[in-house]
């Protein structure tokens, strides 16, 4: 990576993490506070990445490392969903004050949560839950370098896969700082940097895809 595309990434993400800031501060650990519509939304995209990587490894434990965790709501949901047992877990984001946020969680005392966008060490499956929807430019070419990049660094460190989801059109755009991506796209894209992909869609998430990659 050249000087120049290196400090135009560590700029993106100090606006994506001053974006988050302001955001946290005026709705805390809710769904909004992270920019999801609604919680039913934001744990529908979280199950269905859960259930993939819980179908793919029949009863045995496995690690995750979560991309852009948040306030930590997937580890909340593999508490809920009395999974800790077999779950290793692992929260990384780029906001200081969201992984501050996760490390003084009572209810989080036993995970480890970081400031980072890839994890430090193998691990079985990396995720990513949204984590590139929200984009600071209008620049399309250099948002989708930027996913690639991010996605080339993880796939790195995935020992099993990774999965990952994003808002899908007819047509790649960039709207009210939202990008989309299209299928041909991202299906092209995954072949050429990765392997070629899964791609699953929900009923009830007309705008999102779900995108599987296997080792």
């Amino acid at each position: 990576m050249t000087l120049i595309k290196s400090l135009i990434y560590k700029f993106l993400n100090k606006k994506i993490s001053n974006i988050y800031d302001n955001r946290f501060n005026n709705y805390n650990n809710t769904p909004k506070g992270v920019f999801w519509n609604s919680k039913l939304s934001q744990d529908l995209r979280l199950n269905i990445i859960l259930n993939k990587i819980l179908n793919n490894s029949k009863n045995g434990k496995f690690s995750i490392a979560d991309i852009g965790c948040g306030y930590g709501r997937l580890y909340e949901i593999i508490i809920e969903r009395n999974l800790n047992g077999r779950i290793q877990y692992q929260g990384f984001d780029i906001n200081k004050k969201l992984i501050r946020f996760c490390n003084e969680n009572k209810d989080f005392e036993n995970v480890k949560f970081a400031i980072g966008s890839f994890p430090f060490k193998n691990i079985d499956y990396v995720v990513m839950s949204g984590t590139y929807n929200l984009a600071p430019t209008n620049n399309i070419n250099l948002w989708e370098n930027y996913i690639i990049k991010n996605l080339k660094l993880n796939w790195n460190f995935a020992k099993k896969g990774m999965i990952f989801n994003c808002l899908i059109r007819e047509k790649r755009t960039i709207h009210k700082y939202l990008y989309y991506t299209e299928l041909s796209w991202i299906k092209k894209m995954c072949e050429e940097n990765f392997c070629k992909p899964i791609i699953i869609k929900h009923y009830m998430l007309n705008e999102d895809i779900t995108v599987i990659l296997k080792r």
